[in-house]
């Protein structure tokens, strides 16, 4: 665990956060981002991509303000503006969807998906975090 937390340490401030942002905003936003063969594993795992999409930005952010931190803990306020975060961009990008014309649409379920998948890492950071911060903070 400490030579991730060392190679993970030397990565330039909001690295991960992001690239995680803009791999969403291309999954999301661009007409065919995975061409015109988009695979169907069962009816929706659409909703379980965009809780893992957004679970894992507001997860980036949170291990981003560790790094940054010297690696203490991210107590519960924090978890909660990085979750809040998180799932208000996935609001901001399904109005985005809906105005931009290229034949993506607007979806009150990946809001939802968006904003569960938010919390829900949040709520494994806080209980899984004690394996990896620095002891006393």
């Amino acid at each position: 665990m400490e030579s991730l937390r060392k190679v993970l340490s030397k990565l330039p401030a909001w690295l991960l956060s992001i690239v995680t942002l803009l791999v969403i905003l291309w999954l999301t936003l661009a007409p065919k981002p995975l061409g015109d063969e988009t695979p169907m594993l069962f009816p929706g795992a659409d909703k379980l991509v965009h809780g893992i999409m957004f679970g894992f930005l507001g997860t980036t952010m949170m291990l981003d303000w560790q790094r940054k931190n010297r690696w203490k803990l991210v107590f519960p306020k924090r978890v909660f503006i990085c979750a809040t975060l998180s799932a208000i961009l996935g609001v901001l990008i399904e109005v985005a969807q809906a105005n931009m014309g290229l034949g993506r649409g607007f979806e009150y379920g990946d809001i939802v998906a968006d904003t569960i998948g938010a919390y829900v890492f949040g709520i494994v950071w806080m209980i899984l975090q004690k394996n990896w911060v620095n002891e006393g903070t």
